[in-house]
């Protein structure tokens, strides 16, 4: 799951309750029960102290331990997200400048179609909406397919967390 507009902090990549989206699983299992637990995002958020506010999070989204437990022997949990931040891309401005005129309003289409919406290959474009690793690589292939040689050409990069 990917929020659109992903929020993170960038001076020491930690999860936290206000980088976390809004209705955001926790995970309660143990370590005992989960072997990825060290290293997912809903456990970790789980771990934070609740906020110290006039309206605290009352009422929470989780992940039923039991569910975890069914797990043993079975593979990885479906709802793992990686604690390790991914590299966004930022902005593409520069995305058609190197593709030859003939098939430049095709790459543009197919590109757009890398995008779940038209709104948000647009946010991509002006470095409004990170562009997601998955995103970066469909783009790629649509180059790869189209202008062979050339490469996707992004504004920046940026390190986030893929809630």
């Amino acid at each position: 799951m990917i929020n659109d507009k992903l929020k993170y902090n960038k001076n020491n990549m930690k999860p936290s309750l206000k980088t976390k989206p809004h209705n955001y699983a926790y995970c309660f299992a143990t370590n005992e029960q989960c072997p990825q637990r060290r290293e997912c995002l809903h456990a970790l958020v789980a771990e934070l102290p609740m906020k110290a506010s006039r309206t605290p999070e009352v009422v929470i989204c989780s992940i039923d331990p039991r569910y975890i437990a069914t797990l043993e022997g079975k593979g990885g949990c479906a709802l793992f997200r990686s604690s390790t931040p991914s590299r966004y891309a930022c902005g593409m401005s520069q995305l058609y400048d190197e593709v030859p005129s003939k098939v430049v309003s095709q790459v543009r289409w197919k590109v757009q179609r890398c995008f779940t919406c038209r709104s948000f290959y647009f946010a991509g474009r002006k470095g409004e909406r990170l562009i997601s690793p998955d995103e970066q690589k469909k783009i790629a292939a649509v180059f790869r397919q189209l202008c062979p040689g050339i490469q996707p050409v992004y504004d920046r990069f940026e390190e986030a967390y893929e809630w």
